[in-house]
């Protein structure tokens, strides 16, 4: 059975993977847009040098994105709730995160299935899009 701080251990490390990544594509745009030379088609350069800076700040908007989330992940208080239909840690919208060939749901306390998963204790269930659900651990 998984821990919860082996399912943050292994998110924090899968996020700073996906930042260093970011950060790499990051300089390789800017190195990019730099070494752009003027042609005799002006506006294509133009062009060209703004497309490479819309890049850039969707790269950037991602980087801090993914700051964030590893702000929240390890200064926030999360909740592992396993149940019959899966597991999920309520902390950050992740999404699907596999570990050791196991499914984690990574939400955010302000997805709507949290508030049930929440406000059930083990062994009780509840109901969330026609599927039954029964929490069997919280952590």
């Amino acid at each position: 059975m998984l821990s919860k701080s082996v399912v943050i251990a292994e998110l924090n490390k899968q996020l700073s993977v996906k930042l260093t990544y970011l950060n790499t594509t990051l300089q390789q745009a800017i190195d990019s847009r730099n070494s752009d030379t003027k042609s005799s088609a002006g506006d294509k350069f133009e062009t060209s040098r703004e497309m490479a800076q819309i890049e850039i700040h969707k790269i950037e908007t991602e980087i801090l994105k993914t700051q964030q989330f590893i702000n929240n992940l390890l200064s926030k208080a999360s909740q592992f709730i396993t149940t019959n239909k899966g597991n999920f840690l309520i902390a950050i919208p992740f999404g699907k995160l596999i570990l050791n060939e196991t499914k984690i749901f990574c939400i955010s306390n302000s997805a709507p299935i949290a508030k049930d998963l929440v406000n059930t204790a083990i062994s009780a269930q509840f109901n969330y899009g026609g599927v039954e659900y029964k929490v069997l651990d919280i952590s």
